[in-house]
């Protein structure tokens, strides 16, 4: 328990630290994707470490909810896990099919990597909104930001799954994200085992 704890808290934690980093680097590169891809690879080491990075953090949150999800047999870990398990095949995609590939291959792996990290993070959002809802560990105030962030994140995701904004405007709100992330931290750290009768 107490390591699924560290897992899940660390996980977010670090979390925060990519989407910086994201935002950083998406603001770095040209603009034309032709050239963003060859300035990816000009910059592998950067790009490549960072998304690495990134996929081993996403895979502690994932390892986390998982053994939440056996434990506490929940129905919302459940659905955290499935969105989990379905955001790291984001990783592997964009490891292998940006490096040194022609641009239609990179523009298809492109295309599959976001709908891949959009839809599972819609699920993964869906998933942390039942988990507050029913949560009764939080303070009051703190209880309704957290069911209201991951309200709003999750409408946010669901509104590019249906084209009403794009993946770069949604971007705009990643600090929403940032402090939903944060009480997940703190959420997973006050989480008890179960007490027998």
């Amino acid at each position: 328990m107490k390591t699924a704890r560290i897992f899940w808290s660390l996980g977010s934690i670090l979390v925060n630290i990519t989407i910086g980093i994201y935002i950083y680097l998406q603001n770095k590169g040209p603009i034309n994707l032709a050239e963003r891809f060859q300035f990816v690879n000009d910059n592998w080491t950067m790009y490549g470490g960072h998304w690495k990075a990134e996929f081993l953090i996403m895979i502690l949150v994932a390892v986390g909810a998982f053994y939440f999800a056996l434990y506490f047999k929940s129905i919302s870990w459940t659905i955290i896990s499935m969105g989990q398990l379905i955001i790291l095949w984001t990783y592997p995609l964009m490891l292998a099919g940006y490096r040194n590939t022609p641009l239609e291959i990179a523009l298809m792996t492109n295309e599959m990597a976001t709908i891949t990290f959009v839809f599972g993070n819609l699920i993964f959002f869906i998933g942390l909104f039942y988990m507050y809802l029913q949560s009764a560990i939080l303070k009051k105030w703190l209880y309704y930001v957290a069911l209201s962030l991951s309200g709003i994140a999750a409408l946010l995701f669901l509104a590019i799954v249906l084209g009403i904004i794009t993946w770069k405007d949604a971007l705009v709100l990643a600090p929403i994200i940032n402090i939903l992330y944060l009480i997940n931290a703190y959420y997973g750290w006050q989480l008890k085992p179960l007490t027998s009768n």
